[in-house]
């Protein structure tokens, strides 16, 4: 009887095909990394322009709700609705607790509100408080349309001018703020830091506010 003999194939992998293979594979694993990196990157600033645009939205609702009811007189007490206004910040007075003790200006500290910026720390400031932080210095603006549709910033010095306190009729709002951090792959934005070109995402909101109880004297 003949026995046939099986020859089994026991080669293995060779060094060459080894560092292929590894090489193939680190390929693969550094792509995937890269794209987490770029994923949360992206993410990291997603979160932080959507955090700068709440801001300056929650901000410049109060502060256009407030403009809004400037002048706001139940009882008929005569003050002004505008107290103080410049290019960069803006006092209006409103009765809205509806009392009345003779007194020609509002007396609560909610109803005699100062809107301006502090450049230095980079905050919109009311009554001298923080409201918001990351603004962009000098990005306030205010610019005033008086009843004979002229723009511009009021004269304070003389009552009986045209274009006064008591000539406006709507406040223009521009406000803008930056991400609290920086972005070292974006350039463009506000420079936070001296020679970083710009490295901060900025967003600008803009709005129109009709004073709703200034010039009714108009339709008399």
């Amino acid at each position: 009887m003949m026995t046939v003999g099986v020859q089994e194939d026991r080669r293995g992998f060779t060094l060459v095909e080894l560092l292929v293979a590894m090489t193939v594979g680190l390929v693969v694993l550094a792509s995937v990394l890269q794209i987490f990196i770029y994923q949360n990157r992206t993410s990291s600033v997603q979160t932080e322009v959507a955090y700068a645009q709440q801001n300056v939205r929650g901000a410049m609702t109060v502060m256009t709700r407030e403009i809004r009811a400037a002048g706001y007189d139940p009882h008929n007490n005569g003050f002004s609705a505008i107290k103080a206004a410049s290019g960069s910040s803006i006092q209006v007075l409103s009765n809205l607790s509806g009392d009345d003790e003779g007194s020609n200006d509002p007396d609560d500290a909610d109803e005699d509100v100062t809107y301006a910026i502090d450049n230095t720390n980079r905050e919109l400031t009311r009554n001298g408080n923080t409201a918001i932080q990351n603004v962009v210095p000098n990005s306030l603006q205010f610019t005033y349309t008086f009843s004979d549709g002229d723009t511009g910033v009021p004269d304070e010095t003389d009552a009986d001018t045209t274009n006064d306190l008591d000539d406006v009729r709507s406040v223009a709002v521009q406000l803008q703020v930056h991400t609290e951090t920086e972005d070292p792959h974006f350039t463009g934005g506000y420079d936070l830091i001296s020679g970083s070109e710009g490295t901060c995402r900025t967003r600008t909101l803009s709005t129109r506010v009709r004073i709703r109880n200034m010039g009714f004297e108009d339709l008399e």
